[in-house]
C-alpha cells in the first residue's frame, strides 16, 4: 500500500518584502475560504449532493464570472478577489466545502444523540479557521531538484507575482516517490514549505523472519532492544535513554514551584497554567520518540532483522507512585504509545514486518523457564531469579518480547508447554512463552 511522507523545509525571508507579501498571501487566502464557507453553507443542498471535484464547478458557477457566463449569483468574489489564481481558488473551495460538510457530519451525530454527555451543546460551524493553502505544483509553486530554492506565487502590492526563496532543512523523502502539491505554512516563527511525497514501501521478507529486534519500552531507560533468531539465540542487545533527561527534570521542577507558589493560599490552578512549560515537555517527547524509533529501525537493518516485535500497551494506565515521590509526574509525561507508533511508522517505510505481542508476563517471568522473578526494591531495573541468578529487568523483558514474537509469526504453533491434566483442573494451563521456548523448540 502506498505510503505518504512529507519534509518541511523552512523558507529564508531574507527582507520585510519577502515577510509581507506571504503573510499578505495568506490572510486573503483565509478570508476567501471564510467567504467561500458561507456560500457553500447557504447553497449546501445543492453543494453537498457533489462529490469530489464536482463541487468545484458548482461554487465556480456562483462566484466566478467568464466570457460564456457574464452573470454570476455572487459578483462580491470578483471585485473583492481581483486576479486571484484560478488554482488557488479551486484549493480553497475543497477547504471550505470540507469545513462545512464535517461540520454538517457532526451536527447529524449529535441530533442523532451521538454525543459525549447528554447535556453536550451542538457543534457550531467557525468560519475562521487556520487552515493553510495546499499549492498546485508548477501553477503555485516551483521547487527544483535539490530542494534548495522555490519559487511561490504571491500577493505583492495589490498583484501576483513569483518570489523565489532559499530552503533550509535536511530532505529525507524528496525525489523518492511521486511529489505532491506543496503546502505553505506558518508556525509563528518560520515559513515552511512541506513537500510530500508518495512511494510504495519495500515489501516485507514473505514466510517466517529468522531475526527479530524486541523492544522493552521502560521509563528509567527510554528503550531496551534485543536482536534474537528463530532458535532462540541473542546477537545483539542494547540499551537506550532519553538525551534530555537533564532539561525534562529543570521543566518539571519549575513547573511544580511556579504550582506551589499558586497555591500557597489556597488557590486553585487556572485553566492553561505553565501552558509553555507544558507544550515544551510535549515537544520534548515528540522529539525523543522520533529520535529513538530511527536508531531502532536502523538497529534492526544494520543486525539484518527481518521483523520487529513490541509490546501492546494500548490503553493500559499505570498506577500512581507513593506519596512524596516523582514516580506519578514520569508516568505521567511517559511516551511509550508515541514511540511505538513512530516505530510502526518507520518500520512500513523500510519494510519491516512489525508485531504487538501480549505484554503481561514479559517482565515477572524469567527467560530461562526458572518461573517468576523477584524485582528488587532499591534498584527496580535488577531482578533475580529462581535460581538466584541476577538480572536486567528490562533485558530479560525484552528476550521474552522477542520469543512471543516468533512465536506470532510462527503461527502461533508451539511444542505443548502445558503442565500435566490434573484430575480436578477442567484445562491444561499454558506455560508463558519465554526464550526458553525457542530452545525447546530447535531442540
Amino acid at each position: 500500500m502506498a505510503i505518504i511522507r512529507s519534509d518541511t523545509l523552512i523558507l529564508q525571508v531574507i527582507n520585510a518584502d519577502q515577510q509581507q507579501a506571504l503573510a499578505d498571501t495568506l490572510r486573503l487566502y483565509r478570508r476567501l475560504v471564510r467567504d467561500l464557507m458561507t456560500v457553500a453553507y447557504t447553497h449546501w443542498p445543492m453543494v453537498g449532493a457533489g462529490k469530489g471535484n464536482e463541487v468545484v464547478k458548482v461554487i465556480e458557477g456562483l462566484i466566478h464570472p467568464t466570457r460564456q457566463r457574464p452573470q454570476v449569483r455572487y459578483p462580491y468574489f470578483a471585485k473583492r478577489y481581483y486576479k486571484f489564481p484560478s488554482y488557488l481558488r479551486r484549493v480553497a473551495i475543497m477547504d471550505a466545502v470540507g469545513q462545512v460538510r464535517s461540520f454538517g457530519t457532526r451536527f447529524d451525530q449529535w441530533r442523532c444523540g451521538k454525543r459525549k454527555h447528554p447535556h453536550a451543546k451542538p457543534p457550531r460551524l467557525t468560519t475562521r479557521t487556520h487552515t493553510f493553502p495546499s499549492l498546485y505544483g508548477s501553477q503555485c509553486a516551483k521547487v527544483n531538484a535539490e530542494a534548495t530554492h522555490a519559487f511561490i506565487k504571491v500577493r505583492w502590492q495589490n498583484d501576483w507575482i513569483w518570489m523565489g526563496f532559499q530552503l533550509k532543512s535536511q530532505c529525507r523523502f524528496h525525489g523518492k516517490g511521486q511529489a505532491k502539491s506543496p503546502l505553505l505554512t506558518y508556525n509563528g516563527r518560520h515559513w515552511q514549505l512541506s513537500l510530500p511525497e508518495q512511494f510504495n514501501p519495500p515489501t516485507p521478507t514473505k514466510g517466517t523472519p529468522n531475526r527479530v529486534l524486541a523492544v522493552d519500552v521502560g521509563i528509567n531507560t527510554a528503550a531496551t532492544w534485543a536482536v534474537v533468531d528463530a532458535q532462540g539465540t541473542v546477537h545483539a542487545r542494547g540499551f537506550i535513554s532519553r538525551t534530555d533527561k537533564d532539561r525534562e527534570c529543570r521543566l518539571m521542577q519549575r513547573i511544580r514551584r511556579a504550582a506551589r507558589k499558586h497555591t500557597r493560599h489556597g488557590c486553585r490552578l487556572p485553566v492553561g497554567f505553565c501552558r509553555w512549560g507544558h507544550q515544551r515537555l510535549t515537544h520534548l517527547a515528540d522529539n525523543q520518540a522520533h529520535q529513538i524509533s530511527r536508531q531502532l529501525v536502523n538497529q534492526a537493518l544494520n543486525h539484518d532483522c527481518q521483523a520487529m516485535a513490541v509490546e501492546d500497551l494500548k490503553g493500559w494506565r499505570p498506577k500512581a507512585g507513593k506519596k512524596r515521590t516523582p514516580m506519578k509526574a514520569r508516568f505521567h509525561r511517559w511516551f511509550h504509545r508515541q514511540l511505538v507508533n513512530r516505530i510502526d511508522s518507520k518500520a512500513e517505510e523500510v519494510g519491516l514486518k512489525r508485531v504487538h505481542v501480549y505484554a503481561r508476563g514479559t517482565s515477572r517471568q524469567a527467560f530461562d523457564g526458572s518461573g517468576p522473578v523477584k524485582r528488587d526494591v532499591a534498584n527496580y531495573s535488577q531482578c533475580t531469579f529462581s535460581s538466584d541468578k541476577r538480572y536486567h529487568a528490562d533485558l530479560n523483558a525484552a528476550y521474552n518480547i522477542a520469543a512471543r514474537g516468533h512465536v506470532y509469526f510462527q503461527g502461533g504453533q508451539r511444542k505443548q508447554t502445558a503442565r500435566v491434566r490434573s484430575q480436578t483442573s477442567t484445562h491444561a494451563p499454558r506455560t508463558p512463552v519465554t526464550l526458553s521456548t525457542l530452545w525447546q523448540q530447535s531442540a
